[in-house]
């Protein structure tokens, strides 16, 4: 450039010269303008940005100690004797909580080695881990490198909770900066690291549905997580930055870098030593871990015994304490209740296998389904089917109310659904995505009740015969509502009798054919006894003499006592003769026929059947106790002790003796029960300890041959002698008020002397027991001795030759079609008057021959 003297002065010149000087006076004023304007945008920008700010942090929610501490928590279920038998959770429940002094410090230490080296030195921001993750991003172009601390992770998970949701960057910025400030307050308002880290260890995500490091420990090892080694705190600090890749069941060699990093970052800051570190890294911790999950059951499928206990407990809550429906959930799902339930395992156990056992059953077993899908037709209308859309469907079709859909095979069940959707298709549509489910199932099925007569806790529970697929799905135990049969004979018809009308066991009923209206009632095996006794009529399970004693007693007197019973499916259309043969129109529950055999074992005091005695919240405070539960008196002890007494005859010689193992072991009482068609076969009975009932048939309520339905007694036979082993023997406690007395019979009546003692069919005296005051005290009024003349074998006219005649026992008072009619009285009298005896009519004279048989007439 010249800057020679001449240049200068031009330069000068130049400059001076008018319009360069306007010029130059513009371009700096617009420059200061531009100046100002860059100031004033800047300072609106920083204020606005210090107001966004503002705004994010103002609208942070505001938090207390409560608020940061993990909610929902996996429910505790606990067998009688206090092992678990199971964990209730739902989503973002499963949590068990444990104090910091039952947290190892080696798992502390892993978690703050990994995740947050300056927790003890920040105060929940920690500047110095984001600028080192800056750092780390930049340079090396790594955003793995975290910079969160355990408070911020505390807040995020239980607090900021929407995190998952977020879609932009701003949503992102405005949640981070939010947990930086809540962290901060938090730190100052609890100065407790220990309840920071307690707490975020019990809230951190530990992969397979596990929240906190309680459930992960039990989850991954099987053992609380007070005994975790090292190595195994690595293992659970190692998840938590990827739960899905890390876990160490279904991605080992992930987790295994991740726990080496663990080991690392706790050697390098010096919470264990170099020996600690080589031993951890030796450690087959995943060889552990696979043994104890492939020896785990890792489906979450309650049984019917908790599915049932799922129910008294939300009944309770709701009936109870006032809560509400989702409240009652909320509590037994994400509350942390533990459950004090009265299931015995090794009853529990005994049930199931022996329910599956297939020698139980004389068959190979068939199956049946359950089915349901949606069509839509062509007009946009949507249809639903179901297996009894189909089961009324094919009985329609055929004409045949015994259709069934029992097959022989699951492909033959398959083969029969496809069949059906094809036909329902026939007239246009398609079956709606998603909608079809199906779930194959064993036949026949069965379901099972044990109860505690004493205390009404329910010991084991069978819902179905076969692998359960589902929670909460149908219950045969308490669910399904099925005619009980004969084993209503006693509930409805026997115990009133005995208990309020003043019949005993030796009262009679004259067994013969029965009509009511234009009804006519039978028999099973369609025979009749004639004069039968209660006793004899609970023994044989007699249809007629549970009919006439109800007849007897009234029906109204029958159905209140079943109703004392405990049973909630009954209904006033009940109210006919039918319900002394549980002929009910809703059927009953199993584990209410159960409660009712219990009652009576219980020397007649009724007990709710109930499925646990405790239920305590997350902080170990009582919430429900039912531990000493109400009881109403339903029948007498003697009525109790009277109807035992003829049900122990049903075992050793009647109906059910294919369920008796034998009286070295333990007294059985029961009774047996099928309805018609044998559709239903049951079997109810007790021991001095516990009261079982059991049903079996199929799903479908069709046929089942009489001879197939042994099933049900080989089944309460088997799991009641397992249960009472190892029991001490004893015997049905006879209460005051029990004694004995010799009667007809025939009668029920005190025998009269040479009389009932000589029946043309052996001796019909017999000693029975009785309540006290039902005692009869009046004679037989169904025998009496008739002289019969030996000639006509009619009864002897006043005239006839006393030594040409004989007394022969008769029976008065039965029905015309009753058995005993062969034993009335002659119709008609001798007609001779005198002297010789008079030759039967159109017979010759015949030689003399030996003195007859008198007991031979008829």
């Amino acid at each position: 450039m010249n800057y020679g003297k001449k240049y200068t002065q031009l330069r000068i010149k130049t400059i001076d010269y008018k319009p360069t000087k306007i010029r130059m006076k513009v371009e700096i004023f617009i420059l200061k303008l531009l100046v100002i304007a860059l100031l004033f945008f800047s300072v609106i920008g920083i204020c606005a940005g210090i107001g966004v700010i503002q705004g994010i942090l103002d609208s942070a929610p505001k938090i207390s100690k409560t608020d940061v501490m993990p909610s929902g928590y996996s429910t505790t279920v606990l067998a009688e004797d206090g092992t678990q038998t199971t964990n209730l959770v739902s989503s973002g429940s499963n949590r068990k909580y444990v104090s910091i002094d039952k947290i190892p410090k080696d798992l502390q230490h892993a978690f703050i080695a990994v995740e947050d080296s300056r927790f003890y030195k920040h105060n929940g921001v920690d500047c110095q881990g984001i600028l080192r993750a800056t750092f780390v991003a930049i340079s090396k172009k790594d955003f793995s490198e975290g910079a969160s601390t355990l408070t911020q992770q505390l807040i995020k998970n239980n607090v900021l909770t929407t995190w998952t949701d977020e879609k932009t960057f701003f949503d992102s910025f405005k949640r981070k900066l939010q947990e930086q400030y809540l962290a901060i307050k938090l730190e100052q308002k609890v100065h407790n690291k220990k309840w920071i880290l307690e707490n975020y260890l019990n809230s951190i995500n530990l992969g397979s549905n596990t929240l906190g490091v309680e459930a992960a420990s039990e989850k991954y090892f099987g053992k609380e997580v007070s005994k975790l080694t090292l190595s195994e705190s690595c293992v659970i600090a190692g998840i938590t930055q990827n739960p899905v890749a890390y876990n160490p069941i279904s991605h080992p060699d992930n987790n295994n870098k991740r726990r080496k990093k663990v080991l690392k970052d706790m050697l390098e800051q010096g919470y264990i030593k170099q020996q600690d570190y080589n031993d951890a890294l030796a450690d087959n911790v995943y060889d552990r871990i696979l043994e104890f999950n492939q020896n785990t059951s890792n489906n979450n499928i309650n049984s019917y015994f908790v599915d049932a206990l799922i129910e008294d407990v939300y009944n309770d809550l709701t009936e109870k304490k006032g809560y509400s429906s989702e409240e009652a959930n909320k509590a037994i799902f994400r509350g942390g209740l533990t459950i004090h339930s009265t299931q015995d395992n090794r009853i529990q156990a005994i049930a199931d296998e022996e329910v599956n056992k297939a020698s139980n059953y004389p068959t190979e077993p068939k199956y049946s389904f359950f089915l349901a899908f949606s069509v839509k037709k062509p007009d946009g209308t949507v249809l639903n089917y179901s297996n009894q859309t189909m089961l009324r469907y094919y009985k329609n079709k055929t004409s045949n109310e015994n259709y069934s859909i029992i097959f022989n095979s699951e492909d033959e069940c398959r083969q029969a659904i496809s069949q059906y959707e094809q036909e329902m298709l026939s007239q246009g549509g398609t079956i709606v995505e998603g909608s079809e489910n199906i779930n194959i199932t064993l036949q026949p099925q069965v379901a099972l009740t044990i109860i505690d007569q004493h205390t009404g806790a329910v010991k084991a529970l069978v819902g179905g015969r076969g692998q359960k697929i589902g929670n909460r799905t149908w219950n045969r135990a308490t669910d399904t509502t099925r005619q009980p049969g004969s084993t209503f004979k006693i509930i409805a018809s026997y115990a009133p009798a005995l208990d309020a009308k003043n019949l005993t066991l030796a009262s009679v009923q004259d067994d013969a054919p029965y009509t009511i209206g234009n009804k006519t009632f039978q028999n099973a095996n369609k025979s009749f006894g004639g004069f039968t006794t209660i006793r004899e009529g609970i023994q044989n399970s007699t249809n007629i003499v549970a009919l006439k004693t109800l007849n007897q007693i009234g029906i109204d007197t029958g159905y209140e006592y079943a109703k004392k019973f405990g049973f909630t499916t009954l209904s006033d259309t009940d109210k006919n003769l039918s319900l002394a043969l549980g002929g009910l129109d809703h059927g009953v529950k199993n584990y209410e026929l159960a409660g009712a055999y219990a009652a009576i074992a219980n020397n007649g005091e009724y007990i709710k059947p109930s499925f646990y005695t405790k239920v305590y919240d997350h902080n170990g405070k009582l919430l429900l106790d039912i531990s000493k539960k109400e009881k109403h008196r339903v029948i007498k002890a003697t009525t109790a002790w009277l109807l035992t007494s003829a049900m122990q005859d049903v075992l050793t010689q009647g109906t059910g003796k294919a369920a008796y193992f034998g009286n070295e072991l333990m007294p059985q009482a029961g009774k047996s029960g099928t309805t018609s068609s044998n559709r239903d076969s049951l079997f109810a009975g007790f021991t001095p300890y516990y009261t079982c009932v059991i049903w079996g048939g199929n799903d479908d309520n069709s046929v089942q041959a009489g001879d197939q339905t042994i099933y049900t007694k080989n089944i309460w036979r088997e799991v009641m002698r397992r249960s009472n082993e190892g029991l001490e023997r004893k015997e049905f406690t006879q209460p005051e008020g029990i004694v004995t007395a010799n009667v007809c019979k025939k009668s029920g009546l005190l025998p009269l002397e040479n009389i009932c003692d000589r029946d043309q069919r052996g001796s019909m005296v017999y000693q029975e027991f009785f309540d006290k005051d039902t005692v009869p005290t009046t004679t037989c009024n169904h025998h009496v001795g008739v002289r019969i003349c030996l000639a006509t074998g009619m009864e002897a006219a006043s005239n006839c030759p006393v030594n040409q005649t004989f007394t022969s026992i008769r029976i008065i008072g039965a029905a015309a079609n009753s058995p005993e009619s062969a034993y009335a009285p002659p119709s008609k009298k001798c007609p001779h008057s005198g002297g010789a005896p008079a030759q039967p009519a159109q017979q010759p004279a015949a030689p003399a021959q030996p003195q007859p048989n008198r007991s031979n007439f008829p």
